[in-house]
C-alpha cells in the first residue's frame, strides 16, 4: 500500500512538473507598470509610455514611437522573466499583440484590394543588427523565369470579414537581453497577419528560431522594440504560448478589370491573351509568418517567384496551372499548396 501510494505521488509530482515546465509565460499583460514590476525606457529618438487610449487585455497598453531599427523603447523587468522551460518546447512561440492606429483599411470579401505595386514585405530573418547576430530565412523577394512578366505587390486581401488595418511598418526589430549580460535580436514581419475587429494583430516568432537564445541564461531582463521606419503603435500583450496551427491558405486573384477570384471556389479563370492578373497568397497559418512560393508551370518544385503578391501577364494562348506553396520558414510545419488554372484564349 505504501509503495503504491508513493508511486502515485511520484507520478503526480512528475505530471505537475511537466505542466508547470511548459506553461505559458507572460511578459506583459496590460497591468499597471508598478504592479507588473516593469520600468519603461526610451531609446535614441524613440519614445515609450503607458496608456489607456486602447487596451487589448488588462487595463493598460504601451504606446511606442519608433524611428528606425535603433530608436524605440525598452521594457525592463524588476524580476527576470524565466523562459528556460519554454525554450525546450518545439511548438512554443513568443507572441506580441500590436495595434497600428489611423492606417488604411481593406474591405473584406471581394473587390479590388487597395495599394499597388511596391516593395514586397520581407520574410522572417534573425539577427544581423544586435550583439549576437546570426541568420535566419532570407528576405522575401522576386525571381524571374516562367511564362510571363510579374511585378511588385499591393496590399493582400483579408482572409475573412470586416476591415483590416495595414501597419505603417513592415517589420519590428525585437531585442532580448538576459541576466547573464547577453543580447539577441530578430526581425518580425507584420504584413499579412489579419487583425481582430478592434485592430489588434498577433504576430509570433518560434522561440527555437530566435538566434542563439538557447545560448543565453533564458531569463529575460529587458525587451526592446524598434521598427524599420517612423511609426506609432501600441503593444497590448507579450507572452509565450503553444502554436500548433497547420499551414493552410488559398490564392486570391484580381484581373485588370477589378474582378476577383478565389481558388477555393474557382478552379479555372478564362482570360484573353496578354491580360494581366494579380495573385495574392492568403495564409491561414496562425500568427507565425509564412513564406509564399509561386509556380506558373504546374510543378511546385520549379519556383518562378517568391512573395505574398505577384503580378503576371499571359501573352500566349494555352492553359497554365498556377501553384502556390505556403511554407514555414523555420521548417517546423509541413508546407501547404493551393492551385488555380488559367485558360488564355
Amino acid at each position: 500500500m505504501f509503495g503504491q501510494k508513493w508511486l502515485m505521488t511520484g507520478l503526480t509530482l512528475s505530471v505537475a512538473w511537466l505542466t508547470v515546465g511548459f506553461a505559458d509565460v507572460s511578459l506583459y499583460r496590460g497591468l499597471p507598470l508598478d504592479e507588473a514590476g516593469i520600468q519603461l525606457r526610451a531609446w535614441g529618438s524613440g519614445a515609450i509610455e503607458e496608456t489607456t487610449e486602447t487596451v487589448f487585455v488588462g487595463s493598460r497598453s504601451l504606446k511606442l514611437n519608433t524611428r528606425g531599427y535603433f530608436a524605440g523603447g525598452w521594457l525592463e523587468f524588476r524580476t527576470p522573466v524565466d523562459l528556460r522551460a519554454d525554450l525546450n518546447a518545439p511548438d512554443k512561440v513568443l507572441r506580441i499583440v500590436v495595434r497600428f492606429p489611423g492606417t488604411a483599411t481593406v474591405a473584406a470579401g471581394g473587390g479590388t484590394p487597395t495599394g499597388g505595386p511596391g516593395t514586397p514585405p520581407r520574410g522572417p530573418r534573425g539577427g544581423g543588427l544586435g550583439e549576437f547576430g546570426g541568420s535566419g530565412a532570407p528576405p522575401g523577394g522576386q525571381r524571374g523565369g516562367g511564362y510571363g512578366e510579374f511585378g511588385g505587390p499591393g496590399t493582400p486581401p483579408p482572409s475573412g470579414g470586416g476591415a483590416t488595418t495595414t501597419p505603417t511598418a513592415q517589420e519590428l526589430r525585437i531585442v532580448l537581453e538576459t541576466n547573464d549580460g547577453k543580447r539577441t535580436d530578430f526581425l518580425l514581419p507584420l504584413q499579412g497577419i489579419r487583425p481582430d475587429e478592434s485592430g489588434w494583430q498577433s504576430v509570433s516568432m518560434p522561440l527555437n528560431a530566435i538566434p542563439l537564445l538557447k545560448q543565453t541564461s533564458g531569463q529575460i531582463t529587458r525587451i526592446g522594440f524598434f521598427s524599420d521606419t517612423n511609426a506609432t503603435f501600441y503593444i497590448g500583450e507579450i507572452r509565450t504560448l503553444s502554436e500548433q496551427t497547420p499551414l493552410q491558405g488559398y490564392i486570391y486573384v484580381v484581373n485588370s478589370y477589378g474582378f476577383s477570384f478565389n481558388s477555393r471556389k474557382d478552379s479555372k479563370i478564362v482570360i484573353a491573351a496578354n491580360d494581366e492578373l494579380t495573385f495574392y497568397g492568403v495564409s491561414e497559418a496562425g500568427t507565425v509568418p509564412a513564406v509564399f512560393r509561386w509556380s506558373f508551370g504546374g510543378d511546385p518544385n520549379l519556383v518562378d517567384g517568391e512573395g505574398r503578391v505577384i503580378r503576371r501577364r499571359f501573352p500566349k494562348k494555352g492553359t497554365f496551372t498556377v501553384v502556390l506553396t505556403i511554407a514555414d520558414p523555420y521548417g517546423a510545419r509541413k508546407p501547404a499548396t493551393a492551385q488555380i488554372e488559367i485558360q488564355v484564349n
